[in-house]
């Protein structure tokens, strides 16, 4: 009877010690068994440009260098040259050492073996969202709070699995995104500043959209190094792991100069038009001209003639528009095949406004905001502000058919959205408001999830898997 009285209270010892790791554990746990059920069953052609970024990886397994641009590439309205390039590099390199045990495998199972792949990508992401959180949250079960928010945002599920650049790309981001906060929290300066950078110049290489993300964290980095000059001031690289890094970045710099530099020099844009680096028979075979000529205004509207035709103005769609379609394209699923929430909308939109104003009113009564949460805020927001600008001007080319809305878009920052959401709620000094919200939340987010994906997978998504 003692020992087993012994035993029980060790078993509550190491409970109470690493519960909050262990329920960690057990998103972590819960979020794999999504995503491979969704990597092993779901049929190929589904998730977003999954069939283009996989021809691109089987091309550049081809060499061991970069390959010129084929009718196979640039029929998908890609091109190698001067974009970028890395997750296709490395992906090649992954279908380079799988065709050393298995030579002459099925593009199935090599796309199932990619998917997986994948997987840990998406895990990393979740696991730097976790530490992200950690950093800035003060309490072990707030801090899962955003883990959870992540795993069951049912587009992320869905695509984390999918083989595409977008896993590698918010994998940089989030790790990017907890080293700046490092730096913030002052820590060790001179490493967290050359990991937060060295990350977000490798999402870079991956994806151009991670640029907007990487200018305003390198704003709010300058920001700090000014107000703190004179404990920073002077630096000095006392290690060879220091040394090593600040190489690392400066050869990824040299990379991101190589690319973004030249076109800005040649081309005066971030990313240079198909017919600026292809002949015009070359570009007319894309599957993006068709989709233009098929789907474009005649013309560009201004926006007064926009408003004048009907639509909504900046100010309306960023207010009702937009947000509406967001929620939709996270909450559900938007690719080749696409399921929207249509019965959730409403409760998404109410927690979500809801959220914003109490956010504002914790802060008109407390007035108490970190300077980490400040700079997260910033970072959230620019990021927003130049994905609604792009979203905005595609809708005036496309006439407001919502062409380039994409909640997946989002993701680079997604973290630190719901790292800010947790703070509102935690924040609220009204308990039972807290209580109420947090419930409401958790449900709506669980009940919304993945979990619809798996339970309906044999009647509304019937057709979507083997």
């Amino acid at each position: 009877m003692m020992s087993n009285s012994a035993s029980s209270n060790n078993i509550k010892s190491l409970w109470k010690l690493h519960n909050a790791n262990l329920t960690l554990l057990v998103l972590l746990m819960v979020f794999i068994g999504y995503s491979l059920f969704i990597a092993i069953n779901l049929k190929p052609g589904i998730i977003p440009d999954e069939p283009a970024h996989f021809a691109f990886s089987k091309h550049f397994s081809t060499t061991l260098g970069i390959p010129p641009d084929t009718i196979e590439t640039y029929s998908w309205g890609w091109y190698i040259e001067q974009n970028p390039f890395l997750y296709y590099w490395i992906t090649g390199r992954i279908i380079n050492f799988i065709n050393l045990f298995s030579p002459n495998l099925a593009d199935q199972t090599l796309l199932i073996s990619l998917r997986i792949v994948s997987i840990f990508y998406a895990v990393g992401t979740v696991f730097f969202c976790f530490l992200l959180s950690r950093e800035v949250i003060q309490n072990k079960w707030w801090q899962l709070l955003p883990v959870f928010l992540l795993t069951n945002t049912l587009m992320f599920v869905f695509v984390a699995p999918g083989v595409h650049y977008d896993s590698l790309a918010n994998l940089f981001s989030m790790a990017g995104l907890y080293y700046l906060v490092r730096v913030l929290k002052k820590k060790p300066f001179i490493s967290n500043s050359l990991d937060w950078m060295i990350f977000i110049a490798l999402g870079t290489l991956v994806k151009y959209t991670i640029l907007p993300l990487a200018l305003i964290m390198a704003i709010c980095w300058i920001i700090y190094i000014f107000l703190h000059r004179h404990s920073i001031f002077p630096i000095q690289l006392r290690n060879i792991k220091s040394t090593l890094l600040l190489s690392l970045l400066v050869l990824l710099l040299v990379g991101n100069f190589a690319i973004y530099g030249v076109n800005l020099i040649r081309y005066r844009s971030v990313t240079p038009k198909c017919r600026e680096i292809l002949l015009e028979s070359q570009c007319e075979i894309s599957k993006y001209e068709e989709r233009h000529d098929k789907l474009a205004l005649d013309e560009k509207l201004t926006i007064r003639e926009s408003i004048s035709q009907g639509y909504p103005s900046p100010i309306r769609y960023i207010l009702v528009d937009w947000g509406y379609h967001l929620i939709l394209r996270t909450f559900g699923i938007s690719g080749h095949l696409a399921y929207f929430p249509y019965h959730l909308i409403r409760y998404y939109q109410v927690l979500f406004y809801g959220l914003f104003l109490l956010g504002i009113l914790n802060f008109l009564f407390q007035r108490t905001i970190s300077y980490t949460a400040i700079n997260l805020l910033a970072i959230a927001a620019f990021y927003a502000l130049v994905l609604f600008i792009k979203n905005y001007n595609s809708e005036l080319v496309y006439g407001f058919k919502q062409v380039a809305i994409q909640g997946r878009y989002f993701f680079p920052v997604i973290g630190a959205h719901f790292v800010l959401l947790t703070l509102v709620i935690k924040n609220t000094p009204i308990r039972i408001l807290q209580y109420l919200t947090l419930a409401g939340l958790l449900g709506l987010i669980f009940y919304g999830g993945p979990i619809t994906l798996i339970l309906n997978y044999q009647t509304v998504f019937a057709t979507w898997f083997l």
